[in-house]
């Protein structure tokens, strides 16, 4: 056959070798010289392989020839390599970017107005080498708009608003389908805005559109996700905190129908699901909406987990970013980034390390794992890999230095960032900044390269990293972690002008440096401060929401005079004369103020600052020493030796909300529903008063924070605790104090009972529930036996002198168990009077000693009363079983014989339980505790100081 191939005419033998991919082809090179000489002298062959080379495929309606899309092809794999852009062109966007994006080509931008949400929507179309930049600018898209998600080949924008389209009773999430051209419904969509119902209000959340799907991933109390079919209005996936692993931190899309959870709980993991199916969205019943979220369940097909840690480690961030989906080619366009070509790049922190480490991982490898043909409700046992299984091969592991202040600096198989970020690999001298590009699309073992790799090309320098590579295990990991994904880094040096850039984007043909440019005039005539690394949070309380995180910037307000806007990441606030500054005493790094926050009440926001500004004479020092100016020039941060701003911000937020009642370190909160228990978060517990509150089942009068939940209290709530749930080793002094504290205070607000009294009313419910279900299995086994065991048809005879001795013995034990009752009553009234001795003599007649003897009597009757109840119901059941199997086997004159009997047995049982109860130290002592109590009581109530009366009898 091969030799019968060989002996087609050239022209038909490229025809045959085109459905070949790149590998096959250079394979094909290898198996004869003749074969060889075919494809290197077709251009047409040669561009695909090059095409294939690059991450690429053939564009759409390109009127160049082939020859021409080869020569551009070759140019733009030398450009990209050398990073030698053809030319620099500066375009303007609002600063206070409420939401941004940057797809195929278009940078979409929003502008903030207000907390969370902007009206404004910024668009521009980057130049190419066809065609100028163009802007379009809309002051009010309709709608507050929380997030938005672009595709520009589907002429689609896709709006998170902010509003609630049911009233105030149910939370729903809303997202609108635009054109993007005209800002008009999109034709084709069936409906024009999409609606989900969820748990809870949402804080932060992002969405992105692949094909013909949306999806939104939301956190504030927990995590969520909605996916919706955005042409049929249909949800797919609908699933909330406790649907997704314990410990989910981020997603990504893989395909339109598979995505991925990255987990930040144990080792961490990256979890892979599949979904499909268009199950209906419901608007207007919540119980529709419910059955739509158990009809919408994605299915687990994979679990890849991270290198494990040393015991005390923890993963506290795992985010993921990758290159945005395109839909459909765009006309005239020579070459399209291949949607194969695809990388994910997560950013891993480990506790107390000053770097992060960043995992790179192919798109294609992960989408590996979803088999052909799964969808959403699959029965599908998931694949799960240790990390020695999949990573080395697999990914690349390289720590980096801060964190990446714009998303999209990753496109196809490249990621953009500043050079001074990385550790280890670049090391460029302190007073230069370049900017560095790591490229995972290499062939290390090709050697006939149109544009081979070189260490210096004249713009850039370059650095192939194909070995594997260890990296020693560092203070977290158990064993060295070792990685091999092969890549490419190139580094140009910026020239000095370009130094205060931030970070970079890219996208299929450009490369964007994004900078603040200086807006605010003052007479110090500095630069107004711009700090990357800050972080922004919301405190109540003890809880504590991250508002943004990235660059600080300060700048004039949009509405001028001398009110100012500053942003941290994506989040801004306006701050006025009004607006108080000031510093903690024991961390000079952090900076508090009250902004007005629409619609929150309270609390404060804290800024920190990164580490190295305590650093004197350092550039983050002297940043921060800017910073301090432009607050004092404003009147919003008194200078240093009058300190007066330092205590009115301490006022103000002591006023807000007191010190916690109790903080406890290491704690885990978890809801159980069954079998099933789901871990909500883990960190220090908070436990707050709610200031003004009053004593009402509608309001609440605390709240209990750990980690990232808050949960109110009202006075209806309840604690308890586990009686099987003793630590292994006894507590630490300090851990046992603040247990004790966090008890007293819950005990001092009603909502635990007394540790004793708590106690007895758990064994005593444990006992009668228990003893319930034995109870129900005994007349379980019962009713199986009689089904199972026909009725005899030949009954036992007794003679008469049988019926007469059974009779008699029953009589006579009976006379005996009287007895003993008597002497059990007569002692136990004996203890009840030592009792109410000792309480008159030796207790002093104090409400609060009353209450505690009153507790415990109440404790032990809940007690006594729980065994009494189990043990009577087990008893009559076990009885009326063994009587009626007699019966069926014996005969009914045999279950009377037998039931004389057992009543004889029961009475013999019940006196020596009797003497056993009344001799036992445990028996007067009860009864004694309840003399006791009984007369403090009377004492109470003759010397006018309360207690229970005969017409309010306490419930025992």
């Amino acid at each position: 056959m091969g030799s019968q191939l060989l002996t087609l005419p050239d022209e038909l033998l490229v025809e045959v070798l085109k459905h070949l991919d790149a590998k096959h082809l250079l394979r094909c090179r290898l198996a004869c010289k003749s074969m060889s000489v075919t494809i290197k002298n077709s251009l047409q062959l040669q561009y695909n392989i090059e095409l294939e080379a690059d991450g690429l495929v053939d564009g759409y309606r390109c009127p160049l020839s082939l020859a021409e899309r080869y020569v551009l092809l070759m140019q733009r794999r030398r450009r990209w390599r050398d990073l030698d852009w053809s030319k620099v062109v500066s375009i303007t966007a609002p600063a206070m970017c409420q939401a941004y994006e940057l797809v195929d080509g278009v940078f979409a931008s929003s502008m903030h107005t207000g907390f969370g949400a902007s009206r404004h929507l910024s668009l521009t179309w980057l130049p190419t080498s066809r065609e100028p930049a163009r802007k379009i600018e809309r002051d009010d898209m309709g709608a507050l708009v929380c997030d938005f998600a672009i595709d520009p080949s589907q002429d689609l924008i896709a709006l998170v608003v902010s509003e609630n389209s049911n009233g105030v009773d149910e939370l729903n999430l809303s997202v609108q389908l635009r054109t993007l051209s005209d800002n008009k419904p999109h034709p084709e969509a069936a409906v024009k805005q999409l609606h989900a119902p969820i748990p809870f209000v949402i804080g932060t959340s992002f969405i992105q559109i692949v094909d013909d799907v949306v999806g939104v991933f939301f956190w504030l109390h927990g995590p969520g996700l909605v996916i919706w079919n955005w042409r049929t209005g249909k949800a797919m996936v609908t699933v909330s905190a406790f649907d997704l692993p314990v410990g989910t931190y981020d997603f990504a899309f893989l395909s339109s129908r598979a995505y991925m959870i990255t987990v930040a709980s144990g080792h961490g993991s990256i979890v892979i699901y599949a979904f499909g199916g268009d199950e209906e969205v419901s608007t207007s019943s919540r119980d529709q909406s419910h059955a739509m979220a158990d009809n919408s369940c994605p299915t687990k097909v994979a679990v890849l987990e991270l290198p494990p840690v040393k015991p005390g480690k923890t993963l506290d961030r795992f985010e993921t970013h990758s290159g945005p989906f395109v839909a459909r080619p765009t006309p005239g366009r020579p070459f399209e980034t291949s949607p194969d070509c695809k990388l994910h790049v997560m950013e891993l922190r480990y506790a107390e390390l000053p770097y992060r480490f960043h995992m790179f991982v192919r798109n294609r490898y992960l989408l590996s794992y979803v088999p052909s043909g799964i969808g959403s409700g699959a029965t599908y046992t998931a694949v799960t890999k240790r990390w020695d299984e999949w990573g080395p091969d697999h990914t690349r592991f390289i720590p980096i230095m801060g964190r990446f202040q714009w998303l999209r600096y990753v496109h196809g198989e490249r990621v953009i960032l500043l050079s001074v970020m990385v550790i280890g690999i670049l090391t460029p001298t302190a007073r230069t900044v370049h900017m560095t590009m790591l490229d995972f699309n290499v062939h290390p073992k090709r050697l006939d390269d149109p544009v081979p790799l070189k260490g210096w090309t004249g713009t850039a320098m370059c650095n192939l990293y194909g070995k594997t590579r260890p990296m020693d295990r560092e203070e977290v990991f158990q064993h060295t972690v070792v990685s091999s994904l092969p890549y490419v880094t190139r580094m140009r040096k910026l020239p000095e002008v370009e130094h205060e850039y931030s970070g970079f984007m890219i996208d299929h043909d450009h490369l964007v440096g994004m900078r603040v440019r200086p807006s605010l005039k003052l007479r110090s005539c500095l630069n107004p401060a711009n700090i990357s690394g800050i972080t922004a949070h919301h405190v109540l309380g003890g809880a504590s929401v991250t508002l943004g995180a990235g660059d600080l910037n300060i700048m004039s307000a949009s509405g001028g005079g001398r009110d100012l806007t500053l942003t941290v990441g994506g989040a801004a606030f306006s701050l006025d004369s009004k607006t108080e500054f000031g510093t903690l005493e024991d961390d000079p790094r952090t900076y508090v103020f009250q902004p007005d926050i629409e619609g929150v009440q309270g609390g404060y926001v804290k800024l920190t600052l990164p580490e190295g500004v305590t650093e004197d004479g350092s550039r983050l020092s002297d940043l921060q020493t800017r910073f301090e100016e432009i607050l004092i020039e404003h009147g919003l941060l008194q200078p240093a030796e009058e300190a007066s701003a330092r205590k009115r911000i301490k006022d103000a937020i002591a006023s807000q909300t007191s010190e916690p009642l109790v903080t406890i370190p290491g704690v885990i909160i978890a809801q159980v529903l069954g079998e099933e228990t789901t871990i909500l978060a883990h960190g220090k517990l908070f436990l707050d008063v709610i200031p003004d509150s009053e004593e009402n089942a509608g309001k609440p009068l605390l709240t209990l924070s750990v980690g990232r939940v808050t949960l109110p209290l009202f006075s209806t709530t309840t604690f308890g605790t586990l009686a099987n749930d003793s630590p292994a080793e006894q507590p630490h002094a300090d851990l046992a104090e603040l247990q004790n504290r966090f008890e007293l205070a819950l005990i001092e607000y009603g909502l635990l009972k007394d540790g004793f009294e708590a106690a007895a009313d758990e064994v005593g419910r444990s006992i009668r529930e228990d003893s319930a279900r034995v109870a129900r299995r005994i007349r379980e086994a019962r009713d199986l036996y009689l089904k199972t065991h026909p009725p005899t048809v030949d009954p036992v005879q007794f003679s008469k002198a049988a019926h007469n001795v059974t009779g008699s013995s029953v009589s006579g034990t009976q006379s005996l168990a009287n007895a003993a009752h008597w002497v059990s009553g007569a002692l136990t009234s004996a203890a009840a009077s030592a009792g109410a001795w000792i309480a008159g003599t030796l207790v002093p007649t104090e409400p609060k000693a009353t209450e505690q003897l009153d507790s415990a009597a109440r404790s032990v009757s809940a007690v006594v009363g729980g065994v009494a109840e189990g043990t009577k119901e087990v008893k009559d059941t076990l009885k009326d079983a063994a009587g009626a199997v007699v019966e069926n086997d014996y005969g009914k004159e045999a279950r009377n014989v037998a039931g004389n009997v057992g009543q004889s047995v029961n009475n013999v049982s019940a006196v020596a339980g009797d003497v056993a109860t009344v001799t036992s130290g445990a028996a007067l002592a009860i009864a004694g505790l309840q003399g006791a109590a009984s007369r403090q009581n009377e004492e109470q109530r003759a010397a006018g100081m309360g207690g229970p009366t005969s017409g309010t009898p306490r419930e025992d």
